[in-house]
Order: structure tokens, then C-alpha cells, then sequence
């Protein structure tokens, strides 16, 4: 879904190809010793790696797929999984709930950019902050107070009120 529509752009293997954020390697070693010579490997070997989790004996990484191979990962970690007491490793790709947050996350970020920046349009968030409900005894209190004169005593008491109310749509479009 992006900007109020949802969007189908491809098989779920290419939709994690085009818009996944890579590999995630995590690592099961045998003391938390070991961790440490693991996080300094993955300095070393693999210094664009993100540490996203680092627990007693296990850590996990984010690799952009852009920067290595599988194939390279693989020949890598094996080199050293004795030498640095590794239990035992796993290497995935981007799930597909992680394109979807992605995705949300890029949305929630130009809107937060659009607010932040002056424009002469108003944003479609700005026109939806006015449309919302206010209190109605504040209305009706100001109602009374504003024009006590203008009610004849046959009315008095009488109040009648138009109702608006904004409708929101989705395009449901799709495009596989």
C-alpha cells in the first residue's frame, strides 16, 4: 500500500529482490567469549553489516545484498566457524512482512518530511486535521451565547443542526 492504494508489483521472490533490505545473518556461538571474536570477524570481513540484535550467544546482522554475494557470505563463514567457536549460523533473506514495513515506513517518512517543509498546496493530512469533530456543548454554548436575541420564545430551545461528514475511499488498483 502506498499513498492510499495498494500495489502489487511482482512475485513475493521479486518484490523481496527489488525491495528487500538484503540478508540477515545471525550467529549461535558457544560462549559469549566468542561473540566478541564474532562481532570483530564481521567489522573486519563484512564492515557495511548493520548489528541489528546482540544477545549472550547470539548476534544478527543486516547485510545489503548489494555489497556481497551468497555465495560469498557462505565461503566466509565457513572459514572461521571453528576458529571462532560458532555453533551454528543461518543466512535469510528479507521476509515479506519486512518489504511491507519498509514500504510503510517510507510513506510515514515522506509525510512527516511534507509537514515539515512550507508549501502553497495543503497536504492531504492537513485538510483531514480540519475535518476533524469538535466538541458539540462547546457549539451548543456558543450558540446560545452568540445570538440569545435572535431565538423568538416559540424556539427557544429548538436547535437544528446540518450534518457533514467527510467520506475516505481507497483505490484498490492492482498491477500484477
Amino acid at each position: 500500500m502506498v499513498n492510499g492504494r495498494l500495489r502489487c508489483l511482482g512475485s513475493i521472490q521479486h518484490l523481496k529482490n527489488r525491495f528487500g533490505d538484503g540478508y540477515m545473518i545471525t550467529v549461535r556461538t558457544k560462549s559469549s567469549q566468542n561473540v566478541k571474536d564474532v562481532v570483530r570477524f564481521f567489522n573486519r570481513n563484512f564492515p557495511e553489516a548493520m548489528l541489528k540484535e546482540r544477545h549472550h550467544t547470539k548476534v544478527q546482522y543486516q547485510l545489503k545484498s548489494e555489497h556481497i554475494s551468497l555465495a560469498q557470505v557462505f565461503s566466509k563463514m565457513e572459514q572461521v566457524v571453528g576458529v571462532l567457536g560458532i555453533e551454528d549460523y543461518s543466512v535469510s533473506q528479507t521476509t515479506l512482512d519486512n518489504v511491507f514495513v519498509n514500504f510503510a515506513k517510507k510513506q510515514s517518512d515522506n509525510v512527516e518530511q511534507q509537514e515539515a517543509e512550507p508549501s502553497s498546496l495543503p497536504s492531504p493530512l492537513g485538510l483531514l486535521s480540519l475535518l476533524r469533530p469538535r466538541p458539540a456543548p462547546t457549539e451548543l454554548r456558543a450558540l446560545v451565547a452568540d445570538e440569545p436575541e435572535d431565538l423568538d420564545t416559540e424556539d427557544e430551545g429548538l436547535i437544528s443542526f446540518e450534518e457533514e461528514r467527510a467520506q475516505l475511499s481507497f483505490n484498490t488498483d492492482t498491477l500484477c
